[in-house]
């Protein structure tokens, strides 16, 4: 990770939603290679900033590099549900400054912070063990139902079954 010499911070999102909407749009398009339309852009911005959600802007000296959607499953605002960084920033130490900043927030009214990440995505769940995500807490098993249409990137064992890590394939 490189050293950062600019400020990070977060911006509570008010209602700045064509910037939203389009971080939104680079989100969908590097999770996936999916071309989400704006209404759909607009779908998930209302989704993320309703009852039971925050979203932040990360900000690079003032600049919107990305965001974080928290979320709530039932009790405090206390799941990282999406964290994004536009792709020209990552690998600058930006995502990992801008957990450590929802961390203190979230650090004030409960024990612990809970994120999901996909088995397939290596490079967010090194980054995610680095900053300290050890607990297993909740596994989601899927089961396809045309399995010729993925392909094993991985296998693994997890309390002594055998998993299987996939992709689509287009």
């Amino acid at each position: 990770m490189k050293k950062m010499n600019e400020t990070i911070a977060l911006q509570k999102y008010e209602n700045e939603a064509q910037l939203a909407k389009e971080l939104i749009r680079g989100f969908w398009l590097a999770h996936g290679d999916y071309v989400i339309t704006d209404e759909e852009a607009a779908e998930n911005l209302a989704a993320w900033t309703d009852k039971g959600h925050v979203f932040y802007f990360i900000l690079k000296e003032e600049i919107p590099i990305g965001f974080v959607h928290l979320g709530s499953r039932g009790a405090e605002v206390d799941w990282i549900e999406d964290l994004f960084v536009l792709p020209e920033y990552q690998g600058n130490g930006y995502g990992s400054h801008a957990i450590a900043l929802v961390e203190a927030e979230i650090k004030k009214y409960s024990e612990s912070v809970y994120l999901e990440v996909a088995a397939r995505n290596f490079g967010a769940m090194k980054l995610y063990h680095r900053l300290g995500y050890h607990c297993l807490n909740t596994v989601t098993l899927r089961k396809d139902f045309q399995p010729e249409n993925f392909e094993v990137i991985r296998s693994e064992e997890l309390l002594g079954y055998p998993l299987e890590v996939k992709k689509y394939i287009k």
